[in-house]
């Protein structure tokens, strides 16, 4: 590469020779000057115009699923590339069938590749990609580098985009879990009608049995006598998964990302199967998804779009818990209709973990703790625990 004390000599070298005769010296500093200004602006221009796409077969996919990436590089200018150097920036999470380097400031894969384009002309590249575990992840940015025919000067540009794949949880079987095929956390219909606190369809004279949350002040106000709501009975079902991230009961024994996994599958497992049979799932963590501050939270629904929500959610997930899972069930069961089946999927058997689970179970919410952790499984008055598996994949 030329440099500018290099530029500047030969200008004064050429002055030299011209003024004491050396014509030879001269035309030869002339010569490399000329060069030298063609190849700066040949490499000034290199980068421009040249466009760079990635586009993956498909935005989601489970562990083990392939997919097709597409790369393509265009060169939308008259001006030729003798040489284009990209390098691609990949996660360590994903793996791809073509020779890969290690960048240790960066903390990722960088795939790399070398071609020349000429006017006009573009160049496509397919890989195969395997996604090998959980995430949100980001191809790119891609870093560009070129150049002039001589090799005098080097052009640089990143480039900022991205490409996003998310890797869905493992499903798993319910015999995996430990839970039986029919019904796997009990019979969660109704015994009765519900009343749905969100659909209010008139007031009547308050009795002394109604609590004093019912009261219609509005209609009180404006009647003269106390006035109560009167709600749409409804026998939805209706379920709630609690995920507790902690893997040990207290924070500086760390974590176990193996048990974490196990959980998260299970989560995704139980909301897929609650969602085939008709119930609005909803569901809550103690931890959030990565690059989020809030909490998950995912209120309870049946659209064809819950379940691709709750996976997304848990796909981004953070292995990290915030918080315990006993201030989750408290915060959220105030929230929560009346008959919600709340399913708590935990590894930890805690005192503090119990007493809420107990204390929900007294307000009158049925409760089920799918209980994946080591030794005997836990007893709590009215709750059905259920003992899971201790590895995944066991019969």
């Amino acid at each position: 590469m030329f440099q500018r004390a290099t530029l500047t000599g030969l200008a004064l070298i050429l002055l030299i020779a011209v003024a004491v005769g050396q014509t030879a010296l001269a035309l030869i500093c002339a010569l490399l000057l000329a060069t030298a200004s063609v190849a700066a602006l040949w490499s000034r221009w290199a980068l421009a115009r040249v466009s760079y796409e990635r586009q993956l077969s498909q935005p989601m996919a489970f562990p083990g699923d392939e997919l097709e990436l597409t790369i393509r590089v265009t060169n939308r200018k008259l001006l030729p590339l003798a040489s284009l150097q990209v390098l691609d920036r990949l996660p360590t999470g994903i793996g791809l069938n073509a020779p890969l380097s290690f960048s240790a400031t960066r903390q990722a894969q960088l795939l790399q590749r070398r071609t020349s384009l000429r006017w006009y002309e573009s160049v496509t590249w397919r890989y195969r990609v395997r996604a090998q575990a959980r995430g949100a992840y980001r191809i790119g940015p891609v870093e560009l580098r070129s150049g002039d025919p001589f090799g005098l000067f080097a052009a640089e540009a990143e480039l900022a985009q991205s490409t996003t794949l998310l890797v869905y949880p493992r499903l798993l079987t319910l015999p995996e879990l430990g839970l039986p095929a029919h019904h796997p956390i009990g019979d969660t219909r109704a015994p009765a009608l519900l009343r749905d606190p969100l659909r209010v369809i008139g007031v009547r004279d308050y009795t002394p049995a109604d609590p004093l949350k019912d009261v219609h002040w509005a209609a009180t106000a404006r009647t003269g006598t106390l006035q109560s709501r009167v709600y749409e009975p409804t026998t939805s079902r209706t379920l709630a998964i609690f995920l507790d991230l902690d893997t040990f009961e207290y924070y500086y024994e760390g974590i176990d990302p193996q048990q974490v996994e196990r959980m998260i599958s299970a989560a995704a497992t139980l909301a897929r199967e609650g969602l085939a049979a008709g119930y609005a799932v909803g569901f809550y963590a103690n931890g959030a998804p990565a690059e989020h501050e809030h909490l998950a939270r995912l209120p309870a629904g049946r659209s064809p779009a819950q379940l691709g929500q709750i996976m997304e959610t848990l796909a981004r997930l953070s292995a990290y818990s915030v918080t315990t899972i006993g201030r989750v069930l408290m915060l959220t069961a105030s929230e929560l209709h009346p008959g919600t089946t709340l399913l708590l999927i935990s590894s930890v058997n805690s005192e503090a973990t119990r007493a809420s689970l107990l204390r929900l179970r007294g307000l009158g919410y049925r409760v089920v703790w799918l209980y994946l952790g080591p030794g005997l499984p836990p007893s709590v008055p009215g709750v059905t625990v259920h003992r899971g598996h201790k590895e995944v994949g066991s019969g």
